[in-house]
């Protein structure tokens, strides 16, 4: 029976610790210096994580890069030659295809621009590739617009209608003292 007792207080010891310790959280106030400490902390430990991460990034790299080269030194001359001029079209296909890309862009802003349009546009009707369709495109957006305008101002300018009626009232004073002078 005495060991039920002990179990008993230690139980009731913790709480009361625990509340303390609670109590004293909350009421706990940091200074600039020990503020700044934490944030330096954090700081450094997410810029080791960056650090690390692009190290890895790195090695992956250049672990590919030794592959490819192992691959290619296994080669035969003809065979290396042939490796070279596909990756110069490759290179040569991706510099044409951004030309093509910048040339349409500008193409595409300035259609939006006579069509008083957004310019955020662009980006999105780029994907289509093909510049007839992209007019066809803006054709249905402006006209998409222009109605979604349309519709926003007629809800905003609509009006009630008058509950009293405009009629001239027969018994209106003000019109029988002006019906008396004539």
């Amino acid at each position: 029976m005495p060991e039920e007792n002990n179990t008993i207080e230690t139980n009731e010891e913790v709480e009361t610790t625990e509340n303390n310790t609670n109590e004293e959280q909350e009421n706990t106030t940091y200074t600039q210096s020990e503020v700044d400490s934490q944030i330096s902390k954090a700081v450094e430990s997410a810029l080791k994580k960056r650090e690390a991460k692009m190290q890895e990034e790195l090695e992956e790299r250049i672990e590919k890069e030794r592959n490819e080269a192992a691959e290619y030194a296994k080669l035969t001359q003809k065979e290396q030659e042939e490796e070279d001029y596909k990756k110069r079209m490759q290179e040569l296909e991706k510099r044409e295809r951004e030309i093509n890309n910048r040339e349409l862009k500008a193409q595409v802003e300035s259609d939006l621009k006579e069509n008083n349009l957004p310019l955020t546009l662009a980006d999105t009707l780029i994907s289509v590739q093909d510049n007839e369709k992209i007019k066809g495109k803006i054709a249905d957006i402006k006209k998409d617009f222009n109605d979604a305008v349309n519709a926003q101002v007629k809800e905003k300018l609509r009006q009630e209608t008058p509950t009293q009626s405009t009629k001239e009232l027969a018994d209106d004073p003000f019109t029988a003292k002006l019906a008396k002078y004539k």
